[in-house]
């Protein structure tokens, strides 16, 4: 299957009532796809509205009956059963199609043999596919979906390693040698994040296309058809479900860092330059890595992960991945990198471990860590909680301000910014209403920000201290004294 020509899309539909959200995306799909390039298949997971009987009555939809609400992966695996497609799309019946949606789709799939899993972006989405939006209607919406889908644009293709499971476009090649979804998992998400994994380990690449736009009207899918507290338990059995097979959780290993990527472009001098290396420290499966090769298209990308499984889906990605924590296992090049990045910092929270990656670093090159700000609210009640006896442990990986500006330094770095990351929950603004009456006025920002995103860099006539062998193990670290004698006391 080269291309898209003579081609035909099963389209799968899982439901469980919600009949009017069913009828709005089947009318869409008749409405805005081509007639002979796909066919409609609909199970139906022990619909008691009027779903079944509707379904059964129209003429072009292959209807497959389960008894009891099985569960997505169970509903979507007899409807890719029975499916004759060569590209298998998984669709949840919440969503409204829009003009040339398939094509766009089908455009990125036959471009390269190597992706095996497409999708679009929307308009309300858990899996960072979102975009904003400016229609109130249908009409509008359509109008929105078709401006963007006028020109064709590769470069709103973005590679990633969790797939969007509201709407998936897959080779039934890919499927075959992936085998079937896992029936493992309920209705809590992760089975799109198990596909994906599994897409990625054998060798596929998943795309989603930023220039293919479908609506989604929120609460018609599959996961929508019980209630929240239904839904939580579901949530929490899948998620135990999935570390027992994976050994991590996708918002651990999985999670693209998009914080990182707007300060970076904030803050980073010349930072689309060719040629360049940057290393993660705490890769995960490479999520982050591939978000900013839009950034860094022909950087040279290396990653530090101890999870193995992680480590090799990172690998099928191109990164270069150690699995030690200890620096003098990295194999870097000996000029050094231009940039590193630490998701978990507080493991290098002093100027002597901070000082070791400075040294890896090229003249002008930067450093960005996320650090768990001591001052959050949420950590402040824990403090005053004269019942939580973990509070000081806890403080011990939490920072201020004026302490990672003095890390920062103290380790090397010419220029430093902080940039608060900041989490407002509504149903707290009370509380941390009462602590800005409490507290020095100048720190009221710091109470909102859950993390600090701390930049650094380093002057450009800087001179690295050699230590770091080209293509082979980093040389042990000189003793610093003067760095051991400023680490900073909490």
């Amino acid at each position: 299957m080269s291309d898209a020509s003579g081609c035909i899309t099963s389209i799968i539909l899982v439901t469980c009532n919600k009949l009017d959200y069913t009828k709005q995306c089947v009318e869409s799909i008749r409405r805005h796809t081509q007639r002979g390039c796909y066919e409609l298949i609909i199970v139906d997971n022990g619909s008691t509205d009027d779903t079944v009987d509707w379904a059964k009555s129209e003429s072009d939809i292959i209807f497959i009956e389960n008894e009891s609400a099985a569960g997505s992966p169970r509903g979507s695996n007899p409807g890719i059963a029975a499916a004759s497609g060569d590209l298998l799309m998984l669709l949840d019946n919440d969503t409204i199609v829009t003009p040339g949606w398939l094509d766009g789709l089908k455009r990125c799939m036959f471009s390269d043999g190597q992706i095996g899993a497409v999708s679009p972006v929307t308009n309300a989405a858990p899996s960072g596919t979102a975009i904003p939006v400016t229609y109130n209607s249908v009409e509008e919406m359509e109008l929105f979906a078709s401006a963007l889908h006028a020109i064709p644009d590769r470069t709103r293709w973005e590679e990633r390693v969790r797939p969007a499971g509201y709407c998936l476009l897959m080779r039934r090649e890919a499927w075959e040698r992936v085998g079937p979804l896992d029936e493992s998992f309920g209705n809590g998400g992760f089975r799109n994040d198990d596909y994906g994994l599994r897409l990625r380990l054998a060798g596929y690449k998943l795309i989603v296309c930023g220039d293919v736009f479908i609506h989604r009207s929120g609460s018609g899918g599959i996961a929508g058809s019980s209630g929240p507290e239904s839904y939580q338990r579901t949530f929490k059995e899948d998620a135990k479900v999935f570390m027992a097979k994976w050994g991590f959780l996708p918002e651990e290993a999985a999670h693209i860092r998009l914080d990182f990527s707007t300060v970076i472009q904030r803050e980073s001098h010349e930072f689309r330059r060719e040629d360049c290396s940057i290393l993660e420290i705490g890769c995960g499966c490479g999520a982050t890595i591939l978000h900013m090769k839009q950034l860094f298209p022909a950087a040279k990308w290396y990653g530090v992960e101890r999870n193995e499984v992680a480590a090799a889906i990172a690998e099928a990605s191109g990164i270069s991945v150690f699995r030690s924590n200890e620096p003098a296992h990295w194999t870097i090049p000996a000029e050094g990198v231009d940039g590193i990045m630490i998701g978990d910092a507080h493991a290098y929270g002093k100027p002597r471990a901070m000082g070791r990656l400075v040294r890896m670093l090229k003249p002008g090159g930067w450093i960005i860590g996320c650090f768990a700000n001591r001052l959050y609210f949420e950590n402040i009640r824990q403090y005053l909680d004269p019942s939580n006896v973990k509070a000081q442990r806890q403080a011990a990986v939490q920072y201020t301000t004026q302490q990672v500006n003095r890390l920062f330094a103290l380790a090397g770095l010419s220029y430093v910014k902080v940039t608060l990351s900041e989490n407002i929950p509504k149903d707290q603004l009370a509380y941390i209403r009462l602590l800005e009456q409490v507290t020095d006025g100048a720190i009221s920002n710091e109470l909102t920000a859950a993390h600090l995103l701390v930049y650094g860099r380093v002057a450009r006539a800087a001179c690295r201290q050699d230590g770091v062998k080209k293509e082979a193990p980093a040389g042990p670290e000189s003793s610093d004294p003067e760095s051991d004698a400023a680490e900073i006391v909490r």
